[in-house]
């Protein structure tokens, strides 16, 4: 993975928050007390927005295009026409710390430090809820059926579409470890909805829907002020007080980095539908990079092998079309057929190891040696030893 930088620009005043529109060509960003515009192609301030009163803590886009809403620390709200135009303004007791547009509905979710509230433009009225602690962060469900809404007490508090809570999540370390971002992971091929949580005891944790963890929590040595999901939910974005923003696995696992700054990162996202990522800093710095990922592959007589996710490799046979998959954690940066029947080795970028994996046999057969046997049953690899000639889609090399 390579990151490169394509503009950059410097505001007055902290990016608190940044949003897409959905089609990608505009950013709107938090700074101070006013919004700014930029076109999202060469980085030009568009249009400045004045409205509010007090520093705008955060800024969200309906993914219908139709409208984007922003927070402050006026307590107020104010929703604004794709158009740029100001239509509606409405308040809370407390500073507004999130905002967040269902994907389904288009219903609001604006959040302060004692309530909830929610709105619709088909009704009149605000609906709002109490908060047992101030709320930092928020993030609706794909299927727009559940809000996740994290609090500075260490709570995680799900919500249904009209505000009550169906299910609570407790972190350790209570309120020393602040929910500072959360984010549903956006991919369709997932089974159950997956709840990426970044926190202030320095770790990152995934949640399913009905609030049981999935694995581990991953620690890290700096504390995150913002998590998003890249490319429709096969990565994720990690920034904060380590001043750089790096690129994880959907597991978690951090895979490199994606550009490194003079502050704190207080925002970062992916483009919408692309491989361009934006970066705001707690100086006012605003960076657009591009990520280019190279393709990694590799041939050896009827056996395909890719790389996937950065860590893992797929390995098809060609006769059969079936796949295997292996799991390589640190970042796999070539793929090598074997010299050896059934082998594939792996080349990684950490030290001189040279793991590989041969495929298992099924029934305690030593060997496949007809493509017919492979018919209806799954590739299966387990390790094996290295260290074989190899062919790299025809061009010959050594370990």
């Amino acid at each position: 993975m390579r990151a490169v930088l394509t503009w950059r620009d410097k505001a007055e005043h902290c990016i608190n928050d940044i949003a897409f529109k959905p089609d990608g060509t505009q950013l709107i960003l938090a700074a101070g007390s006013r919004l700014l515009v930029y076109d999202t192609s060469d980085g030009t301030l568009l249009q400045p927005l004045k409205g509010h009163k007090d520093t705008v803590y955060c800024v969200a886009y309906a993914k219908d295009g139709k409208r984007f809403a922003s927070g402050s620390a006026d307590k107020s709200v104010i929703i604004w026409t794709s158009k740029l135009e100001g239509i509606l303004k409405y308040t809370h007791n407390d500073a507004i710390q999130c905002v967040s547009y269902n994907p389904i509905t288009h219903q609001l979710a604006s959040c302060s430090s004692s309530d909830f509230g929610l709105w619709s433009p088909e009704q009149k009225s605000v609906s709002k809820h109490k908060s047992s602690s101030k709320i930092i962060c928020c993030s609706w469900t794909n299927d727009g059926q559940y809000l996740a809404l994290g609090m500075f007490n260490g709570i995680i508090s799900i919500r249904n579409k009209n505000g009550e809570e169906k299910v609570k999540i407790e972190r350790p370390g209570g309120s020393l470890s602040p929910i500072w971002s959360i984010c549903w992971n956006p991919s369709r091929e997932e089974r159950n909805d997956i709840l990426a949580v970044a926190d202030w005891g320095q770790k990152v944790s995934f949640y399913q829907l009905s609030g049981k963890q999935i694995g581990k929590d991953r620690a890290l040595n700096f504390d995150p002020c913002c998590i998003s999901y890249f490319t429709k939910g096969e990565y994720i974005l990690l920034g904060g007080s380590d001043k750089q923003v790096s690129l994880f696995t959907k597991d978690g696992v951090r895979l490199g980095t994606v550009g490194e700054q003079n502050s704190w990162v207080w925002t970062c996202q992916a483009k919408p539908d692309s491989n361009y990522v934006v970066v705001g800093c707690q100086d006012g710095t605003i960076s657009f990079y591009q990520l280019i990922f190279s393709t990694v592959h590799g041939l050896y007589k009827d056996r395909y092998a890719y790389r996937d996710s950065m860590t893992d490799v797929i390995v098809q046979h060609l006769i059969t079309e079936q796949k295997g998959e292996t799991a390589a954690v640190p970042v796999l940066q070539r793929s090598e057929g074997a010299g050896v029947a059934d082998g594939v080795s792996h080349s990684l970028h950490q030290g001189d190891r040279w793991p590989s994996w041969k495929r298992r046999p099924l029934s305690g057969a030593e060997e496949w040696t007809d493509p017919e046997d492979l018919r209806g049953q799954s590739l299966c690899y387990r390790p094996a030893e290295a260290g074989h000639s190899c062919a790299l889609l025809g061009h010959e090399c050594l370990p």
